[in-house]
């Protein structure tokens, strides 16, 4: 190994560590799982750069899985990883490199289908020259059995000094506040500074501190509760931060965990806000 493959990789000095010594020692195992506690931290990266250094030059001997949603039922939640993906693995797997040695990459793993875990699990028992990498936020959600067959890096929250550092690196600029909610993932703070791009400033604006009058909590009810479920969500993480930092009020605080459990259970999102924010 004649340069550092983990050079652009913010962080992570215990997943680095494991993996650097992997490769100087020549022992990659045949299956990997990248664990954290929340998406965004830098598994996928450091999946991509640790099997550029397992195949070197052999780019074609890399193979990307990621969930998809089923044709046209977006609407419905259908985001897996499904069996068919999994054949392809097999069929990648089945054929010679061009190096010694080919990686199967499979990103967010928790949503393999019970199916497709099943045939995942027959793949990884048998013999290959094939090395495996899943990453995942959610491994509990992983059959017992295969993440037995793993080796566990495991990723972490980085601090708000090196989530910063990231996000300049992409001239991303993030406030104050959007940093506080973004529990040192990167990528969730791409999502926060999107997902606050997005709201309208006079809407922002009146949401500063609770209404404090019937007509404009019913006005702003109205206009949220027509935002998509995601950003409903997001919002509700927002102004409970917000809120609870300027006026540290523990029932407001129960409002926010009651209106998050709603939109959970699918509650009508208009009852939800008005009962949030009404005076």
């Amino acid at each position: 190994m004649k340069t550092n493959p983990f050079a652009n990789i913010t962080g992570q000095h215990t997943a680095k560590t494991l993996l650097t010594q992997a490769l100087k020692q020549n022992k990659i195992t045949s299956a990997y799982l990248f664990t954290s506690p929340m998406k965004g931290v830098g598994k996928g990266k450091t999946a991509q750069a640790f099997a550029q250094a397992v195949v070197g030059e052999n780019h074609q001997d890399i193979l990307f899985v990621e969930p998809t949603y089923l044709k046209n039922s977006q609407a419905t939640g259908s985001l897996s990883i499904r069996v068919e993906q999994v054949s392809e693995i097999t069929e990648f797997l089945s054929t010679l490199g061009l190096g010694s040695r080919k990686v199967v990459i499979i990103n967010d793993a928790e949503h393999l289908n019970s199916t497709a875990a099943n045939k995942l699990l027959k793949t990884l028992e048998e013999p290959k020259t094939g090395t495996f990498i899943l990453t995942s936020s959610q491994p509990q959600k992983l059959l017992p059995t295969i993440t037995s067959r793993c080796q566990i890096v495991p990723f972490t929250r980085l601090t708000d000094e090196e989530v910063v550092s990231v996000l300049q690196k992409q001239q991303i600029q993030l406030t104050q506040e959007l940093l506080a909610i973004s529990s040192g993932s990167p990528g969730q703070a791409i999502i926060n500074q999107c997902m606050f791009s997005n709201i309208s400033s006079s809407v922002m604006k009146q949401l500063e501190k609770p209404p404090e009058n019937i007509v404009d909590a019913l006005g702003l009810s109205n206009c949220i509760s027509d935002w998509g479920c995601e950003a409903q969500l997001w919002l509700l993480n927002y102004l409970q931060h917000d809120w609870w930092k300027k006026f540290k009020d523990t029932q407001l605080l129960a409002k926010f965990t009651q209106a998050r459990q709603q939109l959970s259970y699918h509650v009508t999102p208009r009852s939800v806000w008005d009962n949030l924010l009404l005076p």
